[in-house]
């Protein structure tokens, strides 16, 4: 008889590893599903509203902040003005919010097994959120 003081369903220790593994293993997917994405859909017509304004950067816009227009301006000067280069800096911008959530949900449940979990978990989730894997993808504020 086993005289633990853990949950029966808490990963043992030796599953650490392989939670955290499966963790990357979803945010390495979502960033490559984004850049599919990022070069195979064309750009929406807002899209290209945005791109207009990277050409010439301000320091604000009729209805919105210059942020978006410094991403696309930033990405098109790195990657050409194709439409991996207009989303290349809201896709990086998605990848650090994936790697962010799962950092904090490992905070928030403890930095054991059972943090392990919840950063697969919160790794998981930020994938299968159609928001999360196909909008952030979108170079719109």
């Amino acid at each position: 008889m086993s005289t633990t003081l853990e949950h029966p369903d808490s990963p043992r220790p030796r599953d650490v590893t392989t939670q955290w593994c499966l963790a990357a293993g979803w945010v390495v997917g979502a960033a490559l599903l984004r850049a599919l994405l990022a070069a195979v859909v064309p750009l929406l017509p807002d899209e290209t509203y945005y791109w207009e304004w990277s050409r010439r950067l301000e320091a604000g816009y009729f209805d919105h902040p210059p942020g978006i227009a410094l991403l696309i301006h930033i990405g098109t000067d790195l990657l050409g003005a194709t439409a991996t280069g207009v989303r290349a800096g809201p896709a990086i911008a998605a990848l650090v919010t994936h790697v962010t959530a799962v950092v904090c949900a490992w905070q928030l449940a403890g930095k054991g097994a059972a943090g392990a979990q919840a950063a697969r978990r919160a790794a998981m989730l930020m994938t299968l959120l159609p928001i999360a894997t196909l909008g952030l993808v979108l170079a719109t504020p």
